[in-house]
């Protein structure tokens, strides 16, 4: 029994001991993120310049970096090119247990950060081209998300479980959001999937264009049948006129984002990430309104399959948050 105590209180001070002082120097923390006409980006150079504000004179060097979405961001940090990135919380979950596209192929080294925003399924469609419902999809032109991305993952599976449709029913394009706005507007393009926080930057432009454009929106039975298939998606419901000209609310669907690490980074850096964050959310809500959408009170909702870095979970305790025995990494256990 003592023994157990003298090494619970070991391990007690060797945490303890790596959060002692400031964070390590000379430290460069690349933050990988998604398309520049999404949200992945802008938010993830605002973390990046409130990095680089309060810790660079510590030796931290902090940079945004545009990238494919998710399925790029989890290969990069597996093969050390990145250290913090914005992800879809399932891919990540699936990445870390080695399940579903990772079968075999399983990204160990992943930690949480926090939960962010609901990544909503935003199905942008051209009026014209007479999409007014899922069916309507067949044969048309759409934009799934670039190459191995969530966004494409994501494409595929409501396409095959909401329409019945596979990617061979469709014409699909490999484009990213605002590569597909700019196509759908000039009648290139008949819809694409912009499956991130909102507003899209891309998205609102296109709204306040002049090609008329729409939504596909998920019914209360779309959403049971997606459930069946992939539980972790829930009902999002953007408000009238986030988009211009959009004067009704859109029933839509979501799965939750994150702030993700790679195991190695220090566990100072994570604390002092999300110190940052919850001391500046005021000011990042203003420069951007996906922080808005970020549930401070339950910021590990709705994470799956993956564990806390031990610098989140010191800094949620810290704060009074019950930490799940599911999301306690294997180090601390």
């Amino acid at each position: 029994m003592r023994k157990g105590c003298l090494m619970a209180l070991a391990a007690a001070f060797v945490l303890s001991a790596s959060f002692a002082g400031q964070a390590v120097a000379n430290q460069f923390v690349t933050i990988v993120t998604g398309s520049t006409g999404g949200t992945y980006y802008p938010v993830g150079t605002i973390i990046a310049n409130g990095l680089n504000k309060e810790l660079m004179s510590q030796g931290i060097k902090a940079s945004a970096q545009s990238s494919g979405g998710t399925v790029e961001n989890l290969k990069m940090m597996k093969n050390g090119e990145a250290e913090m990135a914005i992800a879809m919380s399932n891919l990540t979950g699936f990445a870390y247990k080695g399940i579903g596209t990772y079968e075999g192929a399983a990204i160990p080294n992943l930690r949480y950060v926090m939960g962010l925003w609901p990544d909503v399924t935003q199905i942008v469609v051209r009026k014209e081209a007479g999409i007014e419902g899922w069916a309507d999809l067949k044969g048309k032109r759409f934009a799934v998300g670039p190459p191995a991305s969530g966004t494409e993952f994501t494409s595929k599976l409501v396409l095959n479980v909401v329409a019945g449709l596979t990617f061979d029913d469709i014409s699909p394009e490999y484009i990213g959001y605002s590569e597909a706005a700019q196509a759908l507007q000039n009648g290139r393009l008949d819809a694409f999937n912009a499956e991130t926080g909102y507003p899209v930057s891309a998205v609102s432009e296109l709204y306040a264009g002049r090609t008329p454009v729409g939504m596909l929106e998920f019914s209360d039975d779309d959403l049971d049948t997606l459930q069946l298939e992939a539980p972790y998606y829930a009902r999002v419901v953007i408000p009238a006129n986030v988009y211009p000209k959009q004067e009704k609310p859109l029933n839509l669907v979501g799965v939750k984002s994150a702030l993700i690490v790679t195991e190695a980074v220090d566990a100072q850096v994570v604390y002092d990430t999300l110190r940052i964050i919850y001391k500046d959310k005021e000011s990042m809500k203003q420069a951007h309104a996906a922080f808005s959408k970020i549930d401070y009170d339950n910021p590990m909702a709705g994470l799956y399959g993956a564990p806390l870095h031990p610098g989140a979970v010191k800094f949620f305790r810290e704060q009074g948050f019950e930490i799940p025995g599911s999301l306690l990494p294997p180090e601390m256990n």
